[in-house]
């Protein structure tokens, strides 16, 4: 069995409280995770009674699902193998209104009688729900305790972030009264504050222990408490499987196929088809957990969200995709910003240098379009904008930024740009060069990628290189027309600095941290995974060997599909066909962003363009995409 160290965050106490739920670590039995033992003490006497044998070995979970499932639809209970009892939870998805599952426990002398304890418990708390409608699309979570310890009510407790999550809290007392929170309903219901030193937030974990057990704030101070780690399943659409769920997400599969990564970029190209508005506006953040639109927006994501889209038409011609796609670059043009003979777009006036990446990125989406149908009636915008960004530009490559500017107020200096916007802006000019082949396009692209791999990156070591994947793709595409040895090295210096911190498994903090970057955001993994298909491409074109590119790309393209919700794992969710393909933010915040969906649909696709066809890359044309459909103007 694989061993999961410690985690290397440095932990922060928790506010002492009565409650004292919070002020235990666990670690699992099934899936170890080394755990600080401040403010952590052993169970106590009443532990045995209160969870059964919980050091039992493992048993498949499926039989004891199918078991629960039986008695809740009141069918004859089907045999299943005699095992050590201990202490389970079911629960009944999707919430009730409140935000809470209908949810029971049991523990008895065996798992059989503990299941079907909380099975009998469950049906008759989804008594009133049957009555006023079916149940029929309901599925059923089984948590089966693997290991428990007791909390100190004196200490504060220290939460490593790899534990939020994987942990349960239960609180008993003699009379058999007890509440409890499941393992993934800490990060489902957001139940922690985050952070650079995560901590469980005591007031809403108190609040769904005291609804569960019927009790208030003091009957919760005098009761034991526990935390817990379980073996969790729930359900699959149909009630056919038993699907493992780790941190409150069905468990990522396990390999990244041709046919899993399209049916991804397929999801996530529906996703933002669904949430672009007639006007051709995106709902550009919405929460899923609270089924709730932010009305925020980002001008720079909406041109990268349409690029998206004309790649997954380009992939499967639906003719929906083109259609919003056109709509989203409508939109955009009426909301352009115009400067001399330039346009961009623009989301804040703090950085100088976005109107060269906001240019950019609108280029790349307007060449997409022009490239997939042949048609070139908005050339004259996408000149508009590269007018723009040639504006912008130095005699050695760099474009105007912040730096640039007079101090602010007081002499204040004005704030470091984010990096990315010069790969934005070369990869719009070779994106149009390859629609209108003017040498000016082209000498600006090659100036300011000498720029960077010999100027901005020149010194930078693989521990501090930036992991630009816009970059990436622009080397990618300028090396097929400019075969400079400096792209290729540089473009390989980002793809080894970005291995050096993709988590892998000796040394990943928990299973579903593998593949991932940073603290398990899903949109840092896209990005890098971007870099490593154009470094696959640019691999191909240069005859360059590529399996040590695609073993880490396929790590991160699981990870991320672990994280984009479709049937399996939407359960929870209170409107699960709206966010159907949605990427969600991270292991541990569950809102969608359009950005998200864009990076990961691009990644998906590129990677599975080169595992279905390993000449993917090779030929000479300027993008690893399909050449363009010429047309008339």
């Amino acid at each position: 069995m694989m061993h999961w160290p410690r985690t290397s965050r440095s932990p922060r106490p928790i506010a002492s409280r009565a409650s004292a739920v919070l002020a235990v670590l666990v670690v699992s039995a099934a899936t170890p995770l080394a755990a600080c033992t401040c403010g952590r003490s052993g169970p106590p006497p009443e532990a045995g009674r209160d969870f059964g044998e919980v050091g039992a070995p493992g048993v498949d979970s499926s039989p004891y699902l199918g078991l629960a499932r039986a008695l809740f639809d009141g069918k004859p209970a089907p045999a299943v193998e005699r095992a050590p009892g201990r202490r389970v939870f079911l629960a009944l998805w999707p919430a009730a209104a409140d935000g809470l599952p209908i949810a029971a426990t049991g523990n008895g002398a065996t798992l059989e009688d503990s299941v079907a304890a909380a099975a009998r418990g469950l049906a008759a708390k989804a008594a009133a729900l049957r009555a006023s409608g079916p149940l029929a699309d309901a599925r059923i979570e089984l948590d089966i305790v693997t290991e428990v310890t007791g909390a100190d009510a004196t200490e504060d407790a220290v939460v490593p972030l790899a534990l939020v999550g994987m942990e349960g809290v239960l609180v008993a007392r003699d009379d058999g009264a007890c509440g409890f929170v499941l393992p993934g309903e800490i990060v489902q219901r957001g139940l922690f504050h985050a952070g650079a030193k995560p901590t469980l937030d005591h007031e809403k974990i108190d609040r769904v222990l005291e609804a569960r057990g019927g009790i208030d704030d003091t009957v919760l101070r005098a009761m034991r408490a526990y935390r817990f780690h379980a073996d969790v399943h729930v359900e699959s659409p149909g009630q056919g499987r038993a699907l493992h769920v780790v941190r409150g997400m069905v468990e990522h599969p396990s390999e990244a196929t041709v046919d899993r990564l399209l049916d991804g970029v397929r999801r996530g190209a529906e996703y933002l088809s669904r949430v672009l508005d007639t006007q051709g506006r995106y709902t550009y953040l919405y929460r899923p957990a609270e089924d709730r639109d932010e009305r925020s927006y980002g001008w720079l994501r909406h041109a990268g969200a349409t690029y998206a889209l004309l790649e997954a038409y380009e992939e499967f011609g639906t003719p929906l995709y083109l259609e919003k796609a056109e709509r989203a670059l409508d939109y955009a043009s009426k909301h352009m910003h115009v400067e001399g003979e330039g346009r961009y777009l623009l989301d804040t006036n703090d950085e100088e240098q976005q109107k060269v990446g906001g240019a950019g990125l609108a280029l790349v989406a307007y060449a997409k379009d022009a490239s997939v149908t042949g048609r070139l009636a908005d050339l004259e915008i996408m000149r508009s904008l590269a007018r723009l960004i040639l504006d912008k530009q130095y005699e050695d490559g760099r474009f105007r930024a912040n730096a640039d500017l007079p101090a602010e107020g007081g002499g204040t200096q004005r704030k470091r740009e984010p990096i990315y916007y010069i790969g934005e802006a070369v990869l719009g000019l070779l994106r149009l060069y390859a629609i209108d082949p003017k040498p000016m396009y082209l000498d600006a692209a090659r100036r300011g990628a000498d720029y960077v791999a010999r100027v901005r990156d020149a010194n930078a070591t693989e521990d501090t290189q930036e992991h630009d994947h816009w970059m990436s793709y622009a080397y990618n595409e300028l090396y097929r027309i400019a075969p400079d040895p400096a792209y290729l090295d540089h473009a390989f210096k980002i793809a080894r600095a970005i291995e050096s911190k993709q988590h892998r498994a000796p040394g990943a903090q928990a299973p579903d941290f593998v593949g991932t970057f940073y603290e398990g955001q899903t949109t840092p993994g896209s990005t890098r995974l971007e870099a490593y298909d154009a470094d696959v491409a640019l691999s191909r074109f240069a005859g360059k060997p590529d399996g040590w590119l695609l073993e880490p790309a396929r790590e991160v393209a699981v990870s991320i599909l672990g994280q984009q919700f479709e049937p399996d794992d939407d359960y929870w969710l209170p409107n699960r066909a709206k966010a159907d393909g949605g990427v969600r933010e991270s292991l541990f915040v569950s809102d969608v962003r359009i950005d998200y969906v864009q990076h990961a649909m691009s990644a998906w696709l590129h990677l599975a363009r080169s595992l279905r066809d390993p000449g993917y890359g090779k030929v000479g044309v300027p993008s690893q995409d399909p050449p363009m459909k010429r047309g008339a103007p």
